[in-house]
């Protein structure tokens, strides 16, 4: 075989193995320390397989998507909202800047892989779900030896947020239970699979997290509907009745469950919706100081510095005003249709997964736009399969077209 044919076959095969590097890069948040060595990383797991699958005619490819054109407008607008951030410069921009195209450019792979690789993304898919089962094993062994079991479950590796792992579990829970386990052939593996659904679910529980707790059950829920598994359907619900009644009977405490309060997240919204009245139109822009001081439910005199929103619609609307949150509601909107029309075919697991995070999102979550961090997977993966899904519909109606002429 000669040099150059040699170079031919590599370069066919190459897209196919590349794929599982986006598998590695999602495996990452759940398995490797948090820093910037590992963004450093994540840049190279990103931009290596765009070497070998993105093609000029790919980006044409993906303009035919009206979901991918409004993420665009969304990331671009919320880029250059920087620029009339208050005490913002040229180089604190410029750093900020870096994450359009590192987005960008993670989304245009992740959909030619779902398109182009099926093989290969279904690999990735695994991946990622694997390693959120170990990253979970991992976790409670190593926080729970050191502290009692009350505690919240904040994971190990760069996923260090309750919430945030929480909602990433819940997403690769219905990864299995929608996706992975429908194709599952033999006992065995449907055991394997039901068995890593059920660390998923404990881990869910085990971070405390409320809303990605019931964001995953209203869509397991909506998912057996959806596939008309009324019985499973009817079990589940006869399984949580009983469970709640289990509780009540052996004395549990509702109320005392329910005493974390709403962790000052009702003062965080009321601060932040006066600061977008003060500027409604343009907002603050993205580099904006987004961090709020409440006071101390417990130590009356004490104020607390609380680093975000957590509601990422009223943060979108803090950097960009009503403007970037209209081109979010527009992309949200976009994508619940897209997803609608796919589980309508039979694959609801990222109308669901996508649902999950945009719950999530109303209670935890500040920017669209930045380095890998969970929104990248919980909203921006399920959105990137969705553009895929997308642009291959417009491209097959324009081949039937054409093939019926005039």
């Amino acid at each position: 075989m000669s040099a150059a044919t040699s170079w031919a076959a590599w370069r066919i095969r190459g897209p196919e193995q590349l794929a599982v590097t986006l598998g590695v890069f999602l495996a990452g948040f759940f398995l490797l320390p948090n820093g910037k060595a590992l963004n450093n990383v994540y840049y190279l797991l990103v931009f290596t397989p765009a070497l070998f699958l993105l093609r000029l005619s790919d980006w044409r490819w993906l303009a035919t998507s009206h979901l991918w054109k409004v993420a665009m407008l969304l990331l671009f607008y919320l880029t250059m909202s920087g620029l009339w951030s208050s005490a913002a410069n040229i180089g604190d921009w410029l750093h900020e800047a870096k994450a359009l195209p590192y987005i960008t450019v993670y989304l245009a792979v992740l959909a030619c892989i779902c398109v182009r690789r099926r093989a290969g993304w279904e690999c990735v898919v695994r991946v990622f779900v694997l390693a959120a089962v170990v990253g979970t094993l991992v976790s409670v062994t190593l926080f729970y030896r050191t502290v009692s079991w009350p505690a919240r479950l904040e994971y190990y590796g760069a996923v260090y947020n309750p919430n945030e792992a929480a909602t990433l579990v819940g997403g690769c829970l219905i990864l299995v239970l929608f996706q992975i386990l429908p194709t599952a052939h033999g006992a065995w593996r449907q055991a394997v699979w039901l068995a890593a659904a059920l660390v998923l679910m404990i881990g869910i529980v085990l971070t405390g997290s409320r809303s990605p707790l019931a964001a995953t059950m209203v869509c397991v829920g909506l998912g057996l509907a959806l596939m008309r598994k009324w019985r499973l359907l009817g079990l589940a619900a006869v399984v949580l009745g009983l469970t709640i009644s289990i509780l009540l009977a052996s004395g549990y405490d509702y109320r005392e469950a329910l005493a974390r309060g709403d962790s000052y997240r009702t003062a965080i919204w009321r601060q932040c919706a006066a600061r977008i009245a003060e500027r409604p139109w343009l907002g603050e822009g993205i580099l904006t100081d987004d961090s709020t001081q409440v006071g101390s439910k417990v130590n009356r005199g004490l104020s607390l510095s609380m680093a975000h929103p957590h509601n990422v619609y009223l943060a979108t609307t803090l950097y960009g005003g009503l403007p970037a949150l209209a081109i979010l509601i527009t992309l949200v909107i976009l994508a619940l249709r897209q997803g609608i029309a796919v589980a309508h075919r039979g694959e609801p697991a990222w109308l669901l997964m996508l649902i999950v995070g945009l719950l999530c999102m109303l209670t935890d979550g500040d920017r669209l736009l930045h380095a890998p961090r969970g929104i990248w997977f919980y909203f921006w993966m399920p959105v990137g399969v969705l553009v895929a899904g997308e642009a291959q519909a417009a491209a097959l109606a324009r081949r039937v077209q054409r093939e019926l002429g005039p």
